[in-house]
């Protein structure tokens, strides 16, 4: 599941999709947003990231739409800017480029101006023109100056190829055959004429493949040549990320903790991984935290999935349309290192950011009965992606591919995974310290090691009560 992605009910955000990172030599001059719904409803959002969790409750509250908050609770929003925050640093506008009322599209600067963002901000229709998307990806303000605008030729060439690449390779033959009729009646109609951007010819298209499906995983990029893993995989990239491993330590009541934001691929990945996992190997229990891994590789999650089996396990399946052929997926039965073994804990912590290939870690746990998955259900992408050039200013990503678990005979897909303890994503740490601690406890009879514990949970407890009272969903 080659696409990295985090979805925030309503705002998806991509890392290392698209293009790569920029180094600029000095931070840019910051711009002003335009007077109309977006730009004021876009000024807000940076105003609101960049102080804190107080204001930006207050924009969540003034700008999003109301169907959006019904979706997600508002302290899950909160939770997880946080998290994007601790990722980013302040982010501040640099290039707006050309949009309309109710969608515009803002090249934005990280701490130090050595990293962009593009962000793409969608209000919906009916007033008040609430909140509806945010998009974020990496990328450079310069990759963004191929936007030049599309003539008749281009952007026929463009929604012909991408119709093509839907039709031939997208998972579900029905949906790809209805999908690629309905953009060439569209574009045959006359209902593209007028556009001559790329980013809103990529949203117009997008709205209109929507109607078909509501796959997260399907999306039309525009730039020309984006690569599947992007920046994301870029080995230098990957490596001053740490491959995706943000934290690993050892929590009170020897509980290991293991915060992973991305599954990276490769031999290097894989020798960090074993560093983690055995930092944790004399751990009694362990926590991974995927809240913010938008997926990655299916070879990183055998690999980390062979250090909590003693033996192969058949973890997923995928059916390849374009192949025609189903593969099956196994847990490396050899790894460097100690395994944990099958008799330690498992606690995996998931949001609506949890996407992709960290929901398949999570599902695979849950249903192989070797997990306990704790936090809010997940983003619900479950179909490897493919990218396709189309013109020369688009890039498709295709979903070719579907998982197939051996246990329930489905996927993830639309749904999410449901967690076994739903609790609000930024609450659900304390919970699996919770959990870890009350399983650890019921499974010993030494005195010394029940003193641990218990002076663990007082630990948990002092906490507790400095960060108020965790609730869990009803």
């Amino acid at each position: 599941m080659q696409k990295s992605i985090i979805r925030v009910a309503g705002a998806v955000f991509f890392f290392g999709l698209i293009g790569g990172v920029s180094a600029a030599p000095a931070p840019a001059k910051p711009v002003k947003l335009p007077e109309t719904p977006v730009g004021r409803c876009a000024a807000a959002w940076f105003e609101s990231f960049n102080t804190g969790d107080t204001a930006m409750r207050q924009f969540e509250l003034g700008f999003r739409a109301k169907s959006a908050l019904k979706t997600r609770p508002v302290d899950d929003r909160i939770a997880q800017y946080r998290q994007l925050h601790d990722r980013f640093g302040d982010l501040r506008p640099i290039k707006v480029l050309p949009g309309s009322e109710l969608k515009l599209t803002v090249i934005a600067e990280a701490d130090g101006g050595a990293e962009t963002y593009q962000l793409d901000f969608e209000l919906e229709e009916p007033a008040p023109h609430g909140l509806v998307g945010i998009m974020i990806r990496h990328g450079s303000a310069d990759a963004t100056d191929n936007n030049a605008p599309l003539d008749a030729k281009s952007r026929a060439e463009a929604v012909s190829e991408i119709a093509a690449a839907i039709e031939r390779i997208y998972v579900f033959p029905d949906k790809a055959a209805a999908m690629a009729e309905l953009l060439r009646k569209n574009s045959s109609d006359g209902k593209y004429d007028s556009i001559t951007d790329a980013g809103e010819l990529a949203g117009r298209l997008m709205s209109d493949l929507r109607t078909v499906t509501s796959d997260p995983h399907l999306n039309i990029v525009p730039q020309a040549g984006a690569p599947e893993a992007g920046g994301a995989f870029d080995p230098h990239r990957a490596a001053r990320d740490n491959y995706g491993f943000e934290r690993v330590e050892r929590l009170p009541g020897n509980v290991g903790y293991v915060r992973l934001n991305l599954f990276h691929p490769g031999e290097d990945a894989q020798e960090t991984a074993s560093a983690a996992m055995n930092f944790v190997a004399n751990c009694d229990a362990v926590i991974f935290d995927l809240r913010t891994n938008g997926g990655g590789d299916p070879g990183m999650i055998a690999f980390l999935s062979g250090y909590l089996f003693d033996k192969k396990v058949h973890l997923n399946s995928f059916y390849n349309r374009v192949e025609d052929k189903t593969s099956d997926i196994y847990s490396a039965e050899e790894v460097p290192g100690r395994k944990l073994g099958e008799d330690v804990p498992v606690f995996v912590l998931t949001s609506r950011g949890t996407f992709s290939g960290a929901e398949e870690f999570a599902y695979n746990l849950k249903n192989l009965k070797r997990g306990t998955i704790i936090g809010a259900r997940t983003g619900g992408g479950a179909h490897p992606v493919s990218p396709r050039p189309a013109g020369d200013h688009f890039t498709v990503m295709v979903p070719f591919a579907r998982a197939i678990n051996p246990i329930t005979k489905t996927n993830w897909e639309g749904v999410g995974v449901q967690p076994d303890i739903e609790v609000a994503a930024a609450d659900a740490l304390m919970v699996a310290q919770r959990e870890a601690i009350k399983r650890l406890t019921s499974d010993t009879k030494d005195p010394v090691r029940l003193a641990e514990l218990r002076a663990a949970q007082r630990t948990l407890d002092r906490q507790s009560a400095v960060d108020g009272t965790v609730q869990k969903k009803g």
